[in-house]
This record gives C-alpha cells, structure tokens and sequence, in this order.
C-alpha cells in the first residue's frame, strides 16, 4: 500500500514536470568548434538522462566483467563449502546410526571439502571410534587439545578413551583439565567426583560435591547426603589412623547433616563407646531411634550399658521401645533383651506382634523367625518346634539389607562405594525382593507357641536372685 502511494507521488511530479517543460519549452542554444545546435530545455534535458544512462550501463558492464573471476571464485567456494557441510551433516547422522564405514569415507569428504579442521578433525575422531580404532581417535582428540575452540571436545574424548582403558589416573588428569576449562559443567563435576571418590580423595570430594551443588548440579538434599557419606568415609579413616579426635568430629559433623543417615549415626555412637562416654552414645541412639530405628543401632545401645545384669538392659530397650512403639525393630530389640534375660514370654509376645505386624505388611522376614526358633529352643529346647520356626524363617522374605539402587547388589555393611558397581552413595536400607517360590512360611506347620500347662506362660526370677548378665549377640565391628 505504501508503495502504491509513492509511485503515484513520483508518477505525479514527473507529470507535472514535463507538462511545465511542455509549456516553457525555452530556448539552447550551443556553439562549439564550428558548430551550432538549437534545441530547447526539455530535449536538452532528454539527452543529458540518456547520456547518463548509457554511461551507467556501461560502468556496470566494465565493473561486472572485472568482478567476474572473484564472484566465480566466491560461488566455487560457496558450492564448496555447502558440499563440505552436507558431507559433515551425513556423516554424524552415519555415526549416530552405527555406519563405521559411511562415517569415515564421508569424514574424509568433509576434510577435503572444508577448511575448518575443528568439525573435521571431530567428526574423524568419532568415526575412528565407531571403527574401533583407538588409535587414530587418540591421534584427531589429541590434535584437537592444540585449537582453544576444540580443547574441551578433544578432552572429554580422551576421557572416554582413558575410562573405557581403566586408566583412572589418566581419565583423573584429563577431567581435572577439563574442570580448569569450564568449572561448572555438570558431566564435569559429576565425572570429577566419581573419580575421586574411587580414588578415595575424600578431601577433594567433598570440595566437588560443593561446586556441585553451587553449580545446581546435584539437588541440595543430595549433596547433603553425598557430603555425610564423605565424612563418614574421613571418620573411618581418622580411626584407622589413630585420630580418636578426628574421627570422632567428622562423625558429629556428618550426623549434624543428615540426622537419618543410620551410617552417621553409628560411626558415632560406636566411637563415643570405645571413648568411654556411653551415656552420651545412648542419648545419640535414642534421639537417632524415632527417626531411623535400626540393628545396628540396636546392638550399640546393647554395649551402652558395660556390668549391668540382662534384666536391666531389657528396661533400657523398653524404652527405646516406647520411642517408636510401633517399630519392627523395637519389638525385636525388646525381644532379644528379654531373651538374653529368660523372659520367654516377654520375648514371644513382642515377637508375636512383630510378626503380626509384619504380615499385615506383606509378609514376615526371616530374621523374625529365627529369633522366634532361638526363644523356643532356649524355653523348651524342643528340636521340633525350632525346626518348624526355622522352616518358616527359610522360606519368609529376606531380611532388610543394604541395597545399590544402581545395580541391586546387597551388602551386609554399608560402604559408600558399591562392591559391585562401584556407585557412589548409592546403597539404601531396604527389603531385597524375594524370590519367587512355590512354598511359603504358611506352608510349614506352624510351631506350638504355648506354654505347656505346667511351665508358667513368664519365668520371673524369685527377688533377689541375680539374672546371668548375658549381652545379646553382636556382630563384629565394623572397620572404621
């Protein structure tokens, strides 16, 4: 519409113009080397357009054949250039599509075609990869390290190429460079900690696990959880060393960040015990109890209380018992002490609700089970009913374990590596799946849990009479 409006406006003054050249023609005249020309204006002004006219197509003609060899050489280079980037294109689509052969024809297309050894040299390196040649992917990565523009390409490429080797100490060094680059890369850091968590730098870990969640690359909670691993991992090794006062403050200072974290907490207690000061390590359990109740923790509080008698210990579980009432560990603790004590009917009733509670949930576990056949035996020594309840824990689900939630293996302990994967952080306290079967503990007869009538339901010592200060049986200490 614009343009419409002004062209009629040009359109309109050159109107106007020749109709006022028409009516005031005017008179030229010109005398030059003898001759003479008569015209008037508007003819004057004619011939001089045409003049200019014809005097510009020619210098645009001269012009145009003197560019012509550089916009040729312009248009080859285009037509070059697009060529060499369609080449490269198809070539990471080859290498995306597992095509070794493809990819490294269409590399050496590329290279030929394009003078821009970044993307070439890239696309070689990864198609030497796809073909299994190691070497030459080392060479064009290395190659790579020289251009600023590709150092971090050519970096994590021979990353790769050291991890896949197994050469920790290298694939170390190279992300190391590769952090100097570009500090809060999240592969970066992640692959950074992975390594020295392997290596067992704690120090430097707990360094990167703070990049890391400045540069939000691991959520706040789990880098809480990460840097309490660490520390637990700094107490071990401050105890191994003989640093009783290390040990113990990295402990305080990984229970301080993740109260829950069973781990913290019993590297703790277990250190203010072999300190002396148990009162302190039973308080620590009690406040850990309500939120994480756990055997381990169970049986340190069982080494809480040096020289006093079994019945006095079941009175100290039975509070732990009445800080989480409902717990399955809390009935089963109750029901070790008085077992260790000869209250069998203490023990059987707590682990009866246990075991109720237990199948309401899914179905009982076979640690239960045992405990219930340990009582039995120790109340009637009876082989039969133990047997039965010992059938029973054979076929009940497993006990909780520790459990990697990167491959599945269990462990017995807990490790901030994975024995199996070598995950990081990874192993949680939880039920293993059970394995499918065609019997159940239902089809085991059930064991006869009452008393013959002549055995009172309790055994209560007479007043007086001191109990055998039996401790319940404890599994050798973890290595700090």
């Amino acid at each position: 519409m614009k343009w419409a409006i002004f062209f009629a406006i040009k359109l309109t003054l050159l109107i106007a113009a020749a109709v006022w050249l028409a009516e005031n023609p005017g008179v030229v005249q010109i005398n030059w080397q003898g001759y003479r020309l008569d015209t008037s204006f508007g003819m004057l002004v004619l011939l001089l357009l045409v003049v200019a006219l014809i005097l510009t197509l020619l210098f645009r003609l001269y012009g145009g054949l003197l560019r012509s060899p550089l916009a040729y050489m312009r248009h080859r280079a285009e037509k070059k250039r697009r060529q060499g980037y369609l080449a490269l294109t198809q070539g990471l689509v080859a290498v995306a599509a597992g095509d070794p052969e493809e990819a490294k024809r269409l590399a050496r297309k590329a290279d030929s075609l394009l003078e821009d050894p970044p993307l070439t040299m890239l696309l070689s390196a990864q198609a030497a990869q796809l073909n299994g040649d190691d070497e030459a992917a080392e060479r064009y990565f290395t190659a790579m390290l020289k251009r600023p523009e590709t150092e971090f390409l050519g970096l994590r490429g021979l990353l790769t190429q050291a991890m896949r080797k197994g050469d920790r100490d290298r694939a170390l060094a190279l992300v190391k460079r590769a952090h100097k680059i570009r500090p809060d890369t999240p592969w970066v850091l992640t692959t950074l900690l992975d390594l020295q968590v392997k290596d067992r730098r704690w120090d430097e870990a707990l360094l990167t696990v703070r990049e890391s969640a400045q540069a939000k690359a691991l959520p706040e909670a789990q880098a809480s959880h990460n840097r309490a691993a660490l520390l637990v991992e700094r107490s071990r090794a401050a105890s191994t060393a003989g640093d009783a006062a290390a040990a113990l403050e990295q402990a305080k200072r990984a229970h301080s960040l993740a109260p829950d974290f069973i781990p913290a907490t019993a590297i703790e207690a277990r250190l203010l015990i072999d300190a002396g000061k148990h009162k302190r390590a039973a308080k620590l359990i009690e406040a850990a109890w309500a939120k994480a109740a756990h055997p381990d923790l169970a049986r340190l509080y069982d080494q809480c209380w040096p020289g006093e008698n079994a019945l006095l210990r079941l009175r100290r579980f039975q509070k732990l018992e009445e800080i989480a009432p409902n717990d399955i560990e809390s009935l089963i603790a109750v029901a070790e002490a008085a077992l260790a004590a000869q209250l069998w009917g203490e023990a059987r009733a707590h682990l009866d609700k246990a075991i109720a509670a237990q199948n309401a949930a899914g179905g009982a576990t076979a640690r239960t089970y045992r405990v219930m056949a340990a009582v039995v035996e120790a109340e009637y020594g009876d082989a039969v009913r133990t047997r039965d309840w010992l059938n029973k824990a054979a076929l009940a689900h497993p006990d909780p374990a520790w459990i990697c939630h990167s491959c599945g293996a269990q462990a017995e302990e807990w490790s901030s590596l994975c024995g199996n994967c070598g995950s990081f952080d990874s192993q949680e306290w939880r039920t293993p799946p059970r394995i499918a079967t065609t019997a159940t503990p239902e089809d085991a007869e059930a064991p006869i849990t009452t008393p013959p009538r002549d055995l009172p339901a309790t055994i209560e010592p007479p007043v007086g009479t001191a109990l055998p200060a039996t401790p319940m049986a404890t599994p050798p200490r973890p290595p700090a």
